[in-house]
């Protein structure tokens, strides 16, 4: 097996969504993680790159992580290490450093990675049969299934977000004929739709109109953006909403989440006051639960926001290199794709991922954001080489 075809393997099951836990050790680590040093040697013993910027921030965040551990256990108030964390951030250097460093062209990870969310959704599927759960009082299926004899528990928020990624990248391969066959996008589009719907999760909706929008204003005209949005307009007035189940099951889904909503806003409130206390280095990587039981705020494994999760865990040196790290992507990805049509998807992925951030923590532990990372400044080093 030659080494290009073992890390589009490795990439396929590294992508595999984190809640199908058949295929993972603890946590985010998959059992393929275990290849990784042996992928990494073998790639860099071939290619080797000097630290880039992105390198160095990665090995920062994981110095900080380490710093804001120790820190923890020293206050009046201890929290806990949790080696988990610490290697997961030393591990993300690694997988950023296999594929910037990784000869395997832009087109055959996205595929890799495209056919890894497939396959995680159809698993998502196999899991809801098993254990079948409904929305609300009604005959439409959620996939969100907590005790299935597999063992597997699939979060809708964790699926719905998988299916969003493949959604975009399904979408771009259908609108430009890229990447896969007609037949081969439309079924990815139909599966990941289809599991954007069914996941209930308003995130994932959000998530997959913003990918539908930036896809239609790089292929549609302006005129025929207006004409459809137009269309679409004028025939609200004559849609049988109360005959559409899957519509109002909706605007239920909506209209009843005041008090989730509510609760989110208290997440963020208590995560910027937690962080804005523990300025410098945070409460510790793992403690937010700990820490907001012990001090009075409102109870939660996570503020359901990566950023402001960053700044109350790791203080203010990490939120503002996760900041960095996010806009320099988007706004990178954005110039690249004025030139190369792979970094349209690129770019909207990394749109989808940063705007996930102010709703969940859960795009700071997804190695397909370190991946795509690594691509974008491949591209960069590549160019600066034929200049």
């Amino acid at each position: 097996m030659n080494l290009g075809l073992a890390t589009l393997i490795y990439i396929f099951f590294a992508c595999i969504s984190y809640n199908l836990q058949w295929f993972y050790l603890s946590g985010s680590f998959a059992y393929i993680d275990l290849l990784l040093p042996i992928l990494l040697l073998l790639t860099i013993s071939k290619r080797f790159r000097k630290p880039d910027t992105f390198t160095l921030l990665l090995a920062l965040l994981a110095l900080l992580s380490c710093a804001s551990s120790l820190n923890s256990v020293l206050q009046t108030t201890p929290g806990h290490v949790n080696a988990g964390y610490l290697i997961r951030s030393l591990y993300f250097v690694g997988l950023y450093l296999l594929i910037v460093n990784s000869s395997v062209s832009t087109d055959q990870i996205l595929k890799a990675i495209a056919l890894s969310l497939m396959f995680s959704l159809l698993l998502c599927f196999y899991v809801w049969s098993t254990s079948p759960r409904y929305f609300g009082y009604s005959a439409l299926p959620m996939l969100h299934v907590v005790d299935s004899p597999t063992g597997i528990v699939v979060n809708r928020n964790e699926s719905g977000l998988t299916a969003a990624l493949l959604f975009s990248i399904a979408l771009y391969s259908f609108a430009f004929k890229q990447l896969f066959s007609r037949a081969i996008s439309t079924i990815l589009l139909l599966v990941s739709g289809a599991t954007v719907a069914l996941s209930f999760s308003k995130g994932a909706w959000i998530l997959a109109l913003l990918a539908l929008s930036i896809i239609s204003i790089y292929r549609l005209s302006a005129f025929k953006i207006m004409a459809t949005c137009s269309a679409l307009v004028f025939a609200i007035p004559f849609v049988p909403w109360q005959n559409l189940a899957f519509l109002s099951a909706v605007l239920f889904r909506f209209s009843a989440s005041g008090q989730t909503n509510a609760f989110r806003i208290q997440y963020v409130i208590d995560a910027f006051t937690i962080g804005s206390e523990n300025m410098a280095l945070g409460i510790g990587p793992g403690n937010y639960q700990q820490y907001t039981a012990a001090n009075g705020y409102t109870v939660s494994i996570d503020p359901h926001n990566a950023y402001f999760q960053t700044f109350a865990e790791l203080g203010i040196f990490a939120f503002l290199i996760v900041l960095f790290f996010f806009s320099f992507s988007v706004l990178q990805s954005y110039r690249y794709s004025k030139n190369s049509r792979d970094f349209i998807v690129i770019f909207v992925l990394f749109v989808v991922l940063a705007a996930d951030g102010f709703q969940s923590g859960l795009s700071l532990t997804m190695k397909i954001l370190y991946i795509l990372a690594a691509i974008l400044m491949r591209e960069g080093l590549n160019a600066r080489v034929k200049d």
